[in-house]
């Protein structure tokens, strides 16, 4: 499995996972075009489905704005999103790490395209 943050979560989370043997990529990682700092959704979008990267945001406007939601269904992308958008970044590192057998499990036996939503407790819905 390989996580894919987008820039709503910045880079600290995405580099803390991979210190520990984490497979991420993030916005803001220069090595491939789709992914560089200030790319619009409508790029990474396809670029996470195309990969089969399980998307971890707290970008809610995704499910709702109908030209995203349709990239997001048309690129059969698998993402989970954080409730309020509003956690601290210590506090998402640890709901990964805690719920990384829940991550594994739905990246590889979810069909895609899914999206669930996730409090910072663990509390999961899915969405899509």
């Amino acid at each position: 499995m390989k996580l894919f943050f987008d820039e709503d979560i910045g880079t600290g989370v995405p580099k803390a996972l991979r210190s520990v043997g984490i497979t991420c990529e993030w916005i803001g990682k220069r090595r491939r075009p789709a992914t560089r700092k200030g790319t619009p959704d409508e790029v990474w979008i396809p670029h996470a489905g195309r990969r089969g990267l399980l998307v971890f945001s707290c970008n809610k406007n995704i499910l709702e704005s109908e030209a995203q939601r349709e990239l997001w269904i048309e690129h059969k992308v698998g993402g989970v999103f954080l409730t309020t958008g509003q956690e601290k970044k210590a506090d998402v590192l640890l709901l990964i790490l805690r719920r990384m057998m829940w991550l594994e499990d739905i990246h590889v036996n979810t069909p895609r395209p899914f999206a669930y939503t996730t409090t910072i407790r663990g509390n999961w819905k899915r969405v899509l």
